[in-house]
């Protein structure tokens, strides 16, 4: 629903939740198209930013100014004095880390061989993975690299690692490791810390990336306290808020795959159901109570169908189909956002924003589910349609 009482320009707001290296790239294929509809306008030009997890990352490049056509024009061929961004930039292993663990094995097994002897059967196989738990690292990979990657990316000219010298505003989340709060770089007594850190520490995912220590206290994914600070958007008073959120769980009844789909998947596919699900509940129900709570203010979800198989069947930290997930989010955004094109025109215009809806087939096919053509190829193909857009938006 669109109130009725805004009378002059509205500060704006774009949240972006958390999903692993597929939500971030996700994120920047949605925001490209919807960037697209927006002639004299931008999604670089937000009040204000809020990003978690996967999110921070892309908010925290938004707000220096990066526009998802760079994000994606970058992630094929790097631009001019900006640092590549590859697969060890976000998934570098924890070399010392894993080594250190390690040597508490043999002390963990003997243990083991211990109990097995004086309680056998008595000794379950989760007992026994229990024991040996102490062996393993408290995190898979090092987001260091991750931060010398943003520090690097935001020495550019134009661009700053701190939060206080942003012309927009920005807010980082984590969580506090010990304390299980939430934390909220960009605002005192954790403005100060590099943007490039905060990052790092909104985006450890526990048991994939080890803890982030940060002025004596350890943080990992903001997502643990809620995928999307709506809140915070509000705090600053923002009247319009645009949320992007990649995690849906799958329902197969809409997809048509038949029942027992997702259990033929196995593990891998139970897991990421159960995190999609959880993650998703917490989100809808922070909406209905953001709703409840401030009918004075619009809210736009975007995010995947229920229905969309493709999406669902990519592992969160994948890094290998990154392009095709970004292809993948610009064609399916670009059609919904067609298909409603008078519902969102009503609502940005309410808020002195114009939309202007795409022309006829403005975005790469998908057939199946499946972007074709895949690669490098058809992020070219992606691009060029988004060009077309912009040029139509002018």
């Amino acid at each position: 629903m669109i109130n009725e009482d805004v009378a002059q320009r509205s500060k704006t707001a774009l949240v972006l939740a958390g999903g692993g290296v597929t939500g971030a790239f996700y994120e920047i294929g949605a925001l490209a198209a919807l960037d697209a509809m927006l002639p004299g306008w931008s999604v670089n030009n937000f009040d204000s930013y809020v990003g978690t997890s996967a999110g921070a990352f892309v908010a925290a490049c938004l707000a220096n100014g990066l526009t998802p056509q760079m994000l994606l024009q970058h992630v094929e061929a790097p631009l001019e004095d900006m640092p590549p961004l590859r697969s060890t930039d976000l998934l570098a292993l924890d070399w010392t880390n894993l080594l250190l663990r390690g040597l508490r094995l043999p002390a963990a097994l003997a243990q083991l061989a211990t109990k097995l002897v004086r309680d056998g059967v008595q000794v379950s196989l989760l007992d026994a993975i229990n024991a040996l738990a102490v062996a393993l690292p408290s995190g898979l990979y090092d987001s260091a690299a991750l931060d010398r990657f943003l520090s690097a990316t935001f020495a550019r000219p134009g661009m700053s690692n701190d939060f206080r010298a942003l012309r927009r505003d920005l807010a980082l989340i984590a969580t506090d490791l010990d304390t299980g709060e939430r934390a909220v770089f960009g605002v005192p007594p954790l403005d100060a810390v590099p943007i490039s850190r905060a990052v790092a520490a909104s985006a450890a995912l526990p048991l994939v990336y080890r803890p982030v220590r940060i002025a004596g206290r350890d943080y990992i994914d903001g997502g643990l306290r809620g995928t999307a600070s709506l809140d915070l958007a509000i705090e600053r008073g923002a009247r319009l808020i645009v949320c992007i959120n990649p995690q849906v769980p799958f329902d197969e009844r809409r997809a048509g795959t038949g029942p027992g789909h997702i259990r033929r998947m196995g593990a891998p596919g139970i897991a990421n159901q159960t995190f999609r699900t959880f993650v998703h509940a917490g989100l809808h129900y922070h909406l209905k109570q953001i709703r409840r709570m401030h009918p004075r203010v619009d809210l736009l979800l975007i995010e995947p169908a229920q229905d969309d198989l493709y999406l669902f069947s990519e592992m969160s930290m994948s890094y290998a189909t990154r392009l095709q997930v970004a292809q993948h989010a610009c064609a399916s955004v670009t059609r919904h956002l067609a298909d409603h094109a008078h519902q969102y025109r009503t609502l940005f215009a309410h808020h002195s924003i114009e939309f202007r809806a795409p022309p006829p087939s403005p975005a790469p096919a998908v057939t199946n589910g499946t972007p074709q053509p895949d690669g490098p190829r058809g992020l070219r193909v992606a691009l060029s349609a988004l060009d077309r857009l912009l040029d139509a938006r002018g």
